[in-house]
C-alpha cells in the first residue's frame, strides 16, 4: 500500500495558466488503488485514494455513506476548492456517486462529473436468466499470502456494504430529469443539483465462468448502462467500451492503452459539457 492517501500518481508539469481539473479515482472492492498506477498519461493531475481500512480490517460502521464522508474530506485535504473529476473501477464507482452526493453541496468544490469503470447497477436482477457464479479471484504466484488475505477480506467487507446501501437521494426524483442539460444549468438558482454528468467505461466481454452461470458483475453486462437506468435514466450522459471483462481491464497493455484513452477522453468530455453548460 501507499503512504499517502490520496495517493498523487501522476502528476503532470503543466504552465501556471493552464487551469485542468485534477481525477481522483477511488480504490475497487479490494482496497487498493494499484490498478491506477498502471494507466498511462492522462495528461491531468490524478490521485488514487485506497482503503484505509487495508491493514487493519477495521468495519466501517456506517457502510458506504461513511466511507464517502471520509474520502470527501480526504479529496478536500488536497484539492480543497476549484475543479475536480471523481471515478473509480467497481466499488470505486458505487462510492463515487456517494462522495459527490457531499460535494456538489460544497461551494468551493465544482464537481464536473464521475467516471465509473465498469461499475454495475447493484440490485440484482428480478429474475436472474442463468445462476449466479462467484467469482474465485486469479493470484499472481508472487502476490504474498498477507496481501491475499487483506484483499479477500476487503472484498468481503465491501460486498456486504454494497448489499444495505441505500443509493443516494438528489433532491429532484419528484421533477423527473428528462432534460439533464435544463437540470443542470438550473442548478445556481435552484441548489437543487442532482447528480452530476456520469460516463461509463464499460466492459465488452462477460467474466468466463464454469458451466452455465453467470458472474454477478455480469448480470446486467446486456444492458448498455449496466443496469443504471433503474436507479435514474438520466444518470448516464455517455458510455464508452472498453476491451476485456470486468476483472482483467488493468492486465494486459492492450487493454490498459486503450482504458487510459477512454479515461482521457472522458475527462476532456466533461470539462467541455461543463463549458457548455456555462459552469465552469
Amino acid at each position: 500500500m501507499f503512504d499517502n492517501n490520496p495517493d498523487l500518481i501522476q502528476d503532470p508539469q503543466l504552465a501556471p495558466w493552464v487551469k485542468i481539473a485534477p481525477l481522483v479515482l477511488i480504490h475497487d472492492g479490494g482496497g487498493t488503488i494499484f490498478s491506477y498506477h498502471c494507466l498511462g498519461n492522462i495528461d491531468r493531475p490524478l490521485y488514487g485514494i485506497s482503503n484505509p481500512h487495508y491493514h487493519s480490517g477495521a468495519t466501517w460502521e456506517g457502510g458506504l455513506p461513511e466511507m464517502a464522508r471520509h474520502y470527501a474530506k480526504l479529496i478536500k485535504s488536497v484539492i480543497p476548492r476549484g475543479k475536480l473529476i471523481i471515478g473509480g473501477w467497481s466499488l470505486g464507482g458505487l462510492l463515487s456517486l456517494e462522495v459527490a452526493r457531499i460535494l456538489v453541496d460544497d461551494p468551493s468544490i465544482n464537481l464536473l462529473g464521475i467516471i465509473m469503470i465498469d461499475s454495475v447497477y447493484p440490485r440484482s436482477l428480478p429474475s436472474p436468466v442463468l445462476p449466479i457464479t462467484q467469482h474465485v479471484v486469479e493470484w499472481s504466484p508472487y502476490t504474498r499470502q498477507e496481501t491475499r488475505e487483506k484483499v479477500t477480506h476487503c472484498f468481503a467487507e465491501s460486498s456486504k456494504m454494497v448489499r444495505k446501501w441505500s443509493l443516494p437521494n438528489w433532491g429532484d426524483e419528484d421533477s423527473a430529469a428528462e432534460d439533464v442539460h435544463a437540470l443542470r444549468t438550473a442548478t445556481t438558482s435552484t441548489g437543487n443539483a442532482g447528480p452530476p454528468p456520469v460516463i461509463l467505461l464499460r466492459a465488452e466481454e462477460a467474466v468466463p465462468v464454469n458451466g452455465d452461470g453467470v458472474s454477478r458483475v455480469d448480470g446486467y453486462r446486456d444492458d448498455r448502462l449496466l443496469g443504471w437506468g433503474n436507479y435514474r435514466p438520466d444518470l448516464i450522459t455517455d458510455v464508452f467500451d472498453i476491451p476485456g471483462h470486468h476483472f482483467n481491464i488493468f492486465v494486459s497493455d492492450e487493454h490498459l492503452g486503450v482504458v487510459t484513452g477512454k479515461i482521457r477522453k472522458a475527462c476532456r468530455d466533461l470539462e467541455m459539457m461543463a463549458i457548455n453548460d456555462g459552469l465552469i
